[in-house]
């Protein structure tokens, strides 16, 4: 199997765009691009078509925190809204957070610790729960994506069970801000922060980095370049 260039180019180019907003600014600006770049990277599979392409097995594997199984397991829902985090903003690092319902004082759950997971589990594992509803992180980049390309874009027309979690972020959750910036968005740049810092993926940047400096080389051997 012959590596496409143009996507190898592409994953490359978003990887570095990742790095260089850091992933880590909570500026409708950096959401918007960040969004964005996770949904191609991880959504389209970009990620997943150039590991195949250059031959490396398996599935990318991403280095994150899960959610705390106890908002989980909260069979009385005592928290209105929670996060895995793991982002860190401001110098700050984001894990573990949750907002208790009714002003009930709880016990905060501890941190939860830090795994090295293939990109479906990830994609699929909960990244938050909203009045006990976990919320994949596949629905939320998709979400993400959706609302901060077209803020004014419908979520009620999408009767489907994706369909009704968006509704739910876009409705329920939009009202757990921290700063002004719904909490579901901190845990979109945990993902994008998770995706640059997992040896895995920076391994990967690396293989392709390689094959795009030795096809140019080939390329000016070639033409006598």
């Amino acid at each position: 199997m012959v590596p496409a260039t143009d996507l190898l180019k592409e994953v490359l180019a978003d990887l570095d765009s990742l790095k260089e907003t850091g992933s880590n600014s909570a500026e409708p600006a950096s959401l918007k691009s960040v969004s964005q770049l996770v949904y191609r990277l991880l959504i389209a599979g970009n990620l997943q078509r150039t590991q195949t392409s250059l031959r490396m097995p398996g599935s990318p594997q991403i280095k994150t925190c899960s959610l705390h199984q106890a908002y989980l397991n909260d069979s009385g829902r005592n928290y209105a809204f929670a996060f895995a985090g793991g982002a860190v903003i401001g110098g700050n690092r984001m894990a573990g957070i949750g907002i208790p319902k009714d002003g009930v004082n709880l016990t905060p759950p501890s941190v939860p610790k830090v795994a090295t997971i293939p990109l479906a589990t990830f994609l699929e594992s909960p990244g938050i729960v909203i009045n006990g509803v976990p919320v994949s992180r596949r629905v939320l980049i998709r979400y993400a994506a959706t609302k901060l390309d077209d803020p004014e874009f419908d979520f009620i027309a999408d009767a489907s069970h994706e369909g009704r979690l968006q509704l739910l972020l876009d409705s329920e959750g939009a009202r757990h801000r921290l700063d002004d910036t719904p909490l579901a968005y901190f845990e979109l740049l945990s993902i994008g922060q998770a995706i640059i810092n997992s040896p895995n993926v920076i391994r990967l940047t690396r293989r392709i980095e390689k094959f795009l400096n030795q096809s140019s080389e080939t390329t000016a051997v070639t033409t006598g370049e």
